[in-house]
């Protein structure tokens, strides 16, 4: 906003100068129409000295006047200089006393002084009670300061500056000295010599005292131990002390300007962080532990405090958080835990927490509807290793023993050593009850080894381990853990160096399968395997288009074994990928040799496990077959379940989108039996959708199996899917699915599977038949 000009002498003359200028002229112009007409009248009467002298008074009259009329306009003039003067003056004074600060004037020239009400007031006195002498000013000054200011006042006057400043302490009336700050500006003549000196005092008392407390709070934030970190409002980081640095490794540049989340150990969800906000928006204030990550990577654990900063507003001006590392303390807790619940010896978990551990996995199980097994072991002659050798190389033998345990489990099962030579073993959610025998048999071979003992001695040792299973032996810690117990015992009685379950049966079945098992790894190098082809039949024209191929297992001494009873061993031991390798090697060969010998192109399908199909490099091996064997990449077709493309869809979508640029024909086995998503299925390159038999064998008999076989026949032909109904078995079956516009079958109805040499015989009738 513009301000008004102060006005000076010569402007405050121009209104009343005005004013007597307009009053003469018009005196001077009526006094000139009156001579004019004196002078007729006169001159009429022949008068002529009577004229000059009436003249000559009326110029003196108009003179005066003029003077008159100057004197006054010169007064009031100087009248409102005056008042202006006192009123600058008067409001300088106001404002300087609403700044608290003290002033002062000085006329070089005069010495005359001027000191403000609040100057006398900043130091305890009333006007009038000091002498305004020249040295009043440097009379109050501390003494240790008087001559060095007075050194420094002269300098300033005789040189060329123009202001200047410092601080001193002045004489309080009480006697102490108070800290001031004066700031003076000098006036100079023309030629550069100082006409006056003005200025102020301010009071420093409480800018010292703040200024020490900040020199105390600086040095408690520099020196503290705990972290300590300083933000913004929005977070950003704007300081950090030196324990902050100590505990997490960053120095102050490189976190200024980012946020503690650099801090993050992830191991927080989003609720523990809401939660934090959720305070200090509500309270101002948060306190807790907090897992942070150090710039060495290192995760440690931090007792943290967070206020809010506030002004007087409410408004939030900072966030200032406390870290006190709790490293040193939870260490030393871990510590003690670790003793109350490990062995010693072989650090492994003891019986408190080996028993507390069964406890909660029996909650877990039952809530889950899982299965766990739990395994005692003991070892053979170990007592006599113990005392032929002593007991400080019998405990070098269970140390061994101990770490070679913990190879033979998975990491979320346990091992434990409750004491002297005996093992406890937990196995979590096992698939088959013959896991359990199965890692029981690894770890009679793994410990049945020839031990190094530190004195160059070479002992053997066995393990006679008993197995108890949740549910089927106990509900409770105690059953399964004497359960256990007894079977070990029996384990015992009956040689040492083996395993028993609870129950008889169960360690028959586990036996039978483990033998099957290591069977089945020398099927192919042996040739027991073979492969089998089931007819796929087109609906409308009831030709054989294509074949099925499975695998078969033919065992020298147990005959034919059924896919339902090798298969799921293949599939938990890995064996599943190496199978199914060879089938379509096989089946590939195969199709070629049937191509040239005149047959026409048929689809051969081989089914694909989950875990082959989601291992690496499984389309660059699909691609060496085809080259290897020279067989036609449209003519295989390879099956796939549900779960397959389910359980990482990233990598499905890749290993899809390779097959598809081979020119493999792509179908979806066994559908409505996993997720039972078209909709989620059209997002794959697919060929064929397969309708489990699980849907068609109650056809015509279940309204349901019907209405669910039509839906599937119907969204998969909306979404470009040829469609081949699995396990059909009659003529209604096959007429329902001609009906509803089905594509494909196969099934029994028209064919088992059979070797290569009647699958070629099945064809060549039913091409003829056709033809006919």
């Amino acid at each position: 906003m513009p301000t008004k000009p102060t006005p000076t002498l010569v402007s405050r003359l121009y209104t009343p100068l005005a004013i007597t200028l307009a009053y003469v002229a018009g005196a001077a112009l009526w006094i000139t129409v009156s001579d004019r007409a004196l002078e007729h009248i006169l001159n009429d009467r022949g008068d002529l000295a009577l004229a000059g002298t009436a003249k000559g008074y009326l110029f003196c009259a108009l003179t005066g006047l003029l003077l008159y009329g100057l004197l006054k306009a010169w007064d009031a003039a100087r009248r409102s200089a005056t008042e202006h003067a006192q009123h600058v003056q008067e409001r300088l004074e106001r404002v300087l006393y609403g700044s608290n600060d003290g002033w002062w004037d000085t006329n070089v020239q005069t010495g005359e002084r001027y000191y403000s009400q609040r100057w006398y007031e900043m130091l305890g006195y009333r006007r009038g009670e000091l002498e305004t002498g020249p040295d009043l000013w440097l009379s109050l000054v501390h003494p240790d300061e008087q001559q060095q200011l007075r050194e420094r006042f002269r300098r300033d006057l005789e040189g060329d500056a123009s202001a200047d400043q410092f601080e001193l302490r002045m004489r309080h009336k009480d006697g102490h000295y108070i800290p001031m700050l004066a700031r003076f500006s000098i006036l100079r003549d023309a030629e550069g010599r100082a006409v006056t000196v003005s200025g102020t005092n301010t009071d420093l008392t409480q800018h010292k005292a703040a200024q020490q407390r900040l020199l105390q709070a600086g040095a408690v934030f520099d020196t503290t131990r705990e972290g300590i970190i300083v933000t913004a409002p929005d977070g950003e980081i704007q300081m950090v002390n030196r324990g902050f640095t100590a505990i997490t490794g960053y120095p102050e540049h490189e976190v200024l300007g980012k946020e503690p989340s650099l801090l993050s150990s992830g191991r927080h969800g989003a609720a523990f962080y809401d939660e934090m906000w959720r305070s200090l928006a509500t309270t101002g204030y948060w306190r807790g532990e907090i897992w942070n990550r150090r710039r060495n990577g290192q995760v440690y654990p931090d007792f943290l405090s967070i206020s809010a900063l506030r002004d007087e507003a409410g408004r939030i001006l900072n966030y200032v958080g406390v870290y006190a590392d709790m490293s040193g303390i939870r260490d030393a807790e871990e510590r003690l835990d670790f003793v109350a619940h490990h062995d010693p010896l072989t650090r492994l978990p003891n019986r408190r927490m080996m028993t507390a551990q069964i406890g909660h996995l029996l909650h877990t199980a039952q809530r889950e509807h899982l299965s766990f097994a739990v395994l005692q072991l003991d070892l053979d002659r170990f007592k006599d290793i113990n005392e032929s050798y002593g007991h400080a190389l019998g405990d070098e033998l269970l140390v061994q023993v101990a770490d070679t345990l913990r190879h033979c489990v998975r990491q979320c099962d346990t091992v434990a050593r409750p004491g002297g030579d005996e093992f406890w073993v937990v196995l979590e959610k096992i698939g088959q009850e013959e896991d359990a025998a199965r890692v029981a048999n690894d770890m009679i071979e793994r410990l049945g080894k020839e031990w190094t003992l530190s004195n160059g001695a070479r002992v053997r040792t066995g393990v006679s381990i008993g197995i108890s299973l949740y549910p089927q032996h106990g509900n409770s810690t105690s059953d399964l853990l004497q359960h256990a117990d007894a079977a070990m015992n029996l384990a015992k009685n009956e040689g040492r160096n083996c395993f028993r379950y609870f129950s008889e049966h169960l360690t028959r079945t586990a036996r039978e399968r483990i033998e099957l098992e290591t069977e089945l790894h020398q099927a192919i190098p042996r040739g027991e395997l073979c492969v089998h082809f089931q007819p796929q039949v087109n609906i409308a024209s009831g030709s054989i288009t294509g074949a099925e191929a499975l695998v078969r297992w033919q065992h020298p001494l147990r005959g034919m074994i059924p896919p339902g009873s090798f298969i799921p061993i293949a599939e938990t031991s890995h064996l599943i990928c190496e199978v199914g390798q060879w089938v379509l090697n096989e089946t590939c060969r195969q199709g070629r040799a049937w191509l040239d010998s005149g047959m026409p192109e048929l689809t051969l399908a081989v089914n694909v496990s989950p875990r082959q199909f989601n291992t690496a490099g499984f389309t660059a091996r699909v691609r060496q077959v085809l080259e290897e064997t020279g067989f036609p990449a449209h003519c295989l077709e390879l099956e796939l379940t549900e779960s397959a493309l389910m359980e990482r869809g990233e990598r499905a979508i890749a290993n899809l989108a390779g097959l598809r640029e081979l020119g493999v024909r792509l179908a979806i086995d066994d559908f409505g039996t996993g997720y039972s998503s078209l909709a989620y299925l059209k997002n794959f390159p697919l060929d064929v959708l397969k309708i489990d038999r699980s849907f068609v064998k109650d056809i015509p008999q279940h309204q349901d199996d019907m209405a669910i076989a039509s839906a599937i026949i119907d969204m998969a032909h909306t979404l470009g899917f040829r469609v081949l109904a699995e396990g059909v078995e009659t003529s209604e079956q096959l007429e329902f699915l001609e009906r509803q516009g089905c594509d494909c079958y196969q099934g029994f109805y028209k064919g088992k599977p059979v070797p290569a040499e009647e699958f070629l015989q099945m064809y060549s009738e039913c091409d003829i038949r056709s033809r006919g």
